[in-house]
């Protein structure tokens, strides 16, 4: 009887320490499991909410960018720069409204503003509305962009004598001594700049846009912006620390960090002055997404095989959302920073119509690098894309006049527009095109015109008429740029007049 009671008290002890070794594994090997989940979930979570963050920065700046451009362009104008200058000459305001209806039909809300800083006189869609009371509050943006802006400024506001809340992108224009005369640009409404950046958010986890005011300019909930409410006001602590640790942050990088609610993902947006950040739950729930009960290595095969597979659904929305993006980038070429084709389409229609008014004329230059394809198979595609940017920064630093600019026609090829330049400017220019590039010295060994990198370039010229299109011009630098390359490259060869 005493043996069998000892047997069971062994039994009995065995069992209390089996138990006891099971829960000490278990909880142990679960607390070490869950630490160890934790850690490389909040790293995996942190690079995904990074890179959700990035891809709507570059979704933002180009949705943006190709409004800026135009309105920089339009500040630029030398005939709406002597309208400014002279508001009361009749027929200099026609042509200019003529120039400013034109830039009004190119932007994405199709509408336009400007203010003369000599009559105050504020004009929408090219309607006289209000003039401007630069000591009234509701000027703030006037005295602003006018005073303490170089190029660009962006805010939101509602403009009681429009009865309108837009999202304003403002540009001063200056006279020749740069002194600033009047603000123009462009009003997109809240609603629509709110839908643009959402309605093709691939996240499943809040996004916010912010200022360095903490105001949130960017957000699903349109009166959020409207209202210009805080990012503190309405996260909470979540989003005082978020505010916070924008002053971490170094130029295009995300940052990722723990915050009350879970992990937040942040970068700068550092020409607008702006913030973007994407805030993820993160607590025991999100780290084992299934239920304790299990046995352990279940648990974290489950939990690694949904891991792995959310990671690579997640992976081929942001490949997807990305071909998205650069297939509705605006007027600007993504790899060289220079105008593209569809800018340069436009507007050689805007300048055919303008200048066929003025009689006056217009040369092209159509220039292609010389045995690009052998500098890729040289030096790698890569070395190629840097050539690419290096000849087009070049190229655009040695366009001196405000008018002239150049694009990126596709592959090699890049067009500068020169209106109102005759046969001898568009020579000049050629050659200090030609020889700019040769200062550069870039090295090009397989180069048979020289062993460094050059140009060749065809031009034409012609006194514009209303019925010339831009493929007339095209075809006939194009045929001269032939030339060049027949006769040894690296040279310009002026093409027949239109």
């Amino acid at each position: 009887m005493l043996e069998k009671e000892n047997h069971l008290l062994v039994k009995y002890k065995f069992t209390i320490f089996s138990v006891v070794l099971f829960l000490i594994v278990f909880f142990g090997g679960s607390a070490a499991f869950i630490h160890s989940m934790r850690r490389v979930q909040f790293a995996n979570a942190g690079r995904a909410l990074s890179q959700t963050v990035k891809v709507e920065k570059l979704r933002l700046e180009a949705a943006v960018n190709g409004e800026i451009a135009l309105v920089l362009k339009m500040a630029n104008s030398p005939l709406i720069q002597r309208y400014f200058l002279n508001p009361g000459d009749s027929e200099l305001e026609g042509h200019a409204f003529e120039e400013l209806a034109e830039y009004g039909h190119v932007f994405v809300p199709k509408s336009i503003f400007w203010v003369n800083d000599k009559d105050k006189k504020f004009y929408f869609n090219g309607s006289y509305t209000y003039t401007v009371n630069p000591d009234a509050p509701d000027s703030y943006w006037y005295n602003m962009t006018l005073n303490g802006t170089e190029a660009f400024n962006f805010n939101i506001n509602y403009n009681p004598d429009l009865d309108q809340t837009n999202f304003w992108i403002n540009a001063p224009v200056f006279d020749s001594g740069h002194k600033p005369i009047g603000v123009l640009g462009t009003g997109i409404d809240v609603s629509a700049f709110v839908y643009s950046v959402f309605h093709d958010y691939f996240g499943d986890t809040p996004l916010f846009y912010f200022n360095e005011a903490g105001e949130i300019t960017g957000a699903d909930d349109k009166d959020l912006v409207a209202d210009k409410v805080s990012l503190e006001n309405k996260l909470g602590k979540t989003g005082s620390e978020i505010f916070s640790m924008r002053e971490n942050l170094e130029d295009n990088e995300a940052h990722y960090f723990f915050v009350s609610e879970g992990i937040a993902a942040l970068i700068a947006i550092p020409d607008f002055d702006w913030y973007v950040c994407s805030i993820l739950p993160f607590g025991l729930k999100y780290i084992l997404n299934t239920s304790m009960t299990l046995f352990f290595i279940v648990l974290m095969i489950v939990v690694a095989g949904i891991f792995i597979i959310f990671n690579l659904i997640h992976t081929n929305l942001i490949l997807k959302k990305e071909r998205n993006v650069y297939r509705n980038m605006s007027i600007i070429d993504v790899l060289t920073g220079i105008y593209n084709r569809r800018f340069l389409e436009e507007d050689m229609k805007r300048l055919i119509k303008s200048l066929s008014r003025s009689g006056g004329k217009l040369s092209l230059l159509m220039l292609d690098i010389d045995f690009f394809k052998k500098y890729n198979d040289t030096y790698g595609h890569g070395m190629g894309d840097d050539c690419l940017k290096t000849v087009a920064n070049t190229l655009s630093h040695n366009l001196l006049r405000a008018d002239d600019y150049i694009a990126r026609y596709g592959g090699e090829e890049f067009v500068v527009v020169l209106p109102n330049v005759d046969e001898d400017g568009a020579h000049l220019i050629a050659l200090r095109l030609i020889y700019s590039l040769r200062e550069r010295g870039i090295p090009h060994e397989k180069n048979e015109a020289a062993n460094f990198v050059t140009i060749s370039v065809g031009g034409v010229t012609g006194k514009v008429l209303h019925n010339q299109t831009a493929a007339d011009y095209f075809v006939k630098a194009d045929e001269a740029l032939y030339l060049s390359k027949q006769n040894g490259r690296n040279r310009y060869t002026p093409g027949d007049s239109i």
